[in-house]
């Protein structure tokens, strides 16, 4: 349960405390934990970064490129194995809106210099995520 302010506690409390009494009273056990919020990439955010790596993947592909010594065809998990790599991120999931929109940016920008400039994303990360009812 997210709680975001002290005058959410007794509410939350009061409804988590009902819900454990009867999974107690039901011969239940329970665990409990209260740790701090951590903010995680959003459901749009692994969309759109997910829809970049694919649409990279088939430009790749399309332009007769293979992956490695065994000349696999790129897909959008080989290209997020690449991005990891080359930018040195260990996860994506703990950026903010803004420093995924940074990220991205610094992505489109890598792999549009890569090709010339023939690989053109459909659409810009903060277009995207804007479009979708978030504020950058």
């Amino acid at each position: 349960m997210f709680i975001s302010s002290s005058s959410q506690l007794k509410p939350s409390f009061r409804a988590l405390f009902n819900q454990a009494e009867l999974m107690l009273n039901n011969g239940k056990q329970l665990d409990v934990e209260v740790k701090e919020h951590k903010h995680k990439r959003t459901n749009e955010q692994n969309a759109y970064y997910f829809l970049f790596n694919g649409q990279l993947a088939d430009f790749l592909n399309d332009s007769g490129l293979t992956y490695g010594e065994f000349k696999l065809p790129y897909t959008s998990e080989i290209i997020h194995e690449i991005n990891k790599k080359l930018f040195g991120v260990k996860t994506t999931t703990k950026l903010s809106i803004g420093e995924f929109c940074e990220y991205m940016n610094k992505l489109l920008l890598f792999w549009s210099e890569r090709t010339n400039g023939e690989f053109q994303m459909s659409e810009l990360p903060a277009n995207y995520l804007e479009r979708k009812g978030y504020t950058i």
